[in-house]
């Protein structure tokens, strides 16, 4: 066959998809961005954005944005869509025909950050095809006395009929898998369960659930830091396979109920759903500027006894402008309150911005609640106040950029 080139590949496929396909979303960009990422990478990543885009521009087609698979995985879930306050994990797993990606992102006011990615192509849904076919010819020959695993046409239709019945045992407890003239003019029939499947792809699952520990351990993170998960790709549907993340994360939601194979085609059809409004959108409209806060703000409460806790009211990197309310616990029998404001670069020692005293409280029975909310502008300027909520007593700060 005659080897294509990327634009080639692109009119062809705008050839099949013609009267169906209007808007087109490029969801092939490289996942590849763990901390490991050099500047070579990063320019290799930017001539590829732009080949990509090049090429299917050149097919005729209108690319409306570049989006990462796992962004558009997440997009089909709605997931980060809710703007809610502080920072979430998400892990996406994704098992293709030839290869293993496992992407740690952390989803913060909507806006998606790839953490770290952990890729094997020595795996993929080929792999658990491959062993099923070992395994058919292996009873083959048990039978029929035949070896045909140096056999390249045989092993073919073995291939072949093993794909089908592992598709098959994804739904059912047992499939039966049928070779027509497999060799010598021998059919071959073979039922296949489920739990033979298992036990023979049993290495194959634990070399797929591996690097997820792996990139746990170097965003240093563990499963209890993971909110959700999502699956893709697919050989993502095998259900051995999703008991044994689920294992991994039983008290995280696991998010599988679109097919797999199609979730990050559906997330990447919603996003150009959302921009095939936009007239005339240039092609330096695919990066998109977002101001967000450069530190933590924190909130430290003292209290007569001297104890002192930090709460968080505003993470690093959430988008500005930004209202966040908190509500903290505190003694119902204070009659004044401290509450001193900082921020934190990094892992560094948190600095003093300014500090609030909530004074002539009245005692009350139970804990007292007081209501914090935080606010940021675009341009840096920081304005939290606090309320005692039985009293009604607050206080107010703000704080200009220079000086957070």
């Amino acid at each position: 066959m005659q080897d294509l080139t990327a634009t080639d590949a692109y009119k062809e496929f705008k050839m099949d998809q013609r009267r169906e396909l209007g808007i087109f979303c490029w969801t092939g960009t490289p996942r590849h961005f763990g901390r490991s990422f050099s500047s070579c990478g990063l320019l290799k990543h930017c001539i590829l954005l732009v080949s990509c885009r090049e090429a299917a521009e050149a097919a005729g087609f209108r690319v409306l944005r570049m989006i990462h698979e796992p962004a558009a995985a997440l997009l089909a879930y709605d997931v980060g869509q809710d703007s809610s306050s502080g920072k979430s994990h998400v892990l996406v797993y994704k098992l293709g025909g030839t290869s293993l990606s496992v992407t740690l992102l952390q989803i913060n006011g909507g806006i998606f950050r790839v953490l770290s990615t952990k890729t094997d192509h020595g795996i993929g849904g080929e792999s658990f095809t491959q062993a099923l076919a070992q395994h058919l010819a292996s009873e083959f020959k048990r039978l029929f006395k035949h070896d045909v695993s140096s056999n390249a046409r045989a092993m073919l239709k073995l291939m072949n009929s093993a794909d089908m019945t592992k598709h098959s045992l994804s739904s059912l407890g047992s499939a039966n898998c049928f070779v027509d003239s497999l060799h010598d003019g021998i059919d071959f029939e073979c039922n296949v369960s489920r739990a033979r499947f298992e036990l023979l792809c049993s290495s194959l699952f634990n070399k797929s659930i591996q690097p997820i520990r792996s990139l746990l351990e170097e965003a240093g993170l563990s499963t209890s830091d993971i909110n959700k998960v999502a699956l893709c790709g697919g050989s993502a549907r095998i259900p051995r396979l999703q008991q044994l993340i689920r294992e991994m994360f039983p008290d995280v939601e696991l998010l599988s109920s679109a097919p797999p194979d199609e979730v990050i085609a559906v997330g990447a059809a919603l996003e150009a759903g959302l921009l095939v409004g936009r007239d005339g959108l240039a092609p330096e409209a695919e990066s998109v500027t977002v101001d967000v806060s450069a530190a933590d703000i924190l909130l430290k409460e003292v209290d007569d006894a001297g104890a002192e806790t930090f709460t968080l009211l505003l993470p690093s990197g959430t988008p500005l402008p930004a209202r966040r309310h908190h509500s903290l616990p505190a003694d119902g029998q204070l009659s004044s309150l401290c509450l001193e404001i900082y921020q934190r670069f990094s892992s560094e020692r948190p600095d003093l911005l300014s500090k609030m005293i909530l004074r002539e409280l009245q005692p009350v029975q139970d804990n007292r609640c007081i209501d914090a909310v935080v606010t940021m502008k675009r341009d840096g300027s920081l304005h939290v106040s606090c309320a005692d909520r039985s009293s009604g007593r607050s206080e107010a700060v703000t704080i200009a950029a220079a000086a957070v």
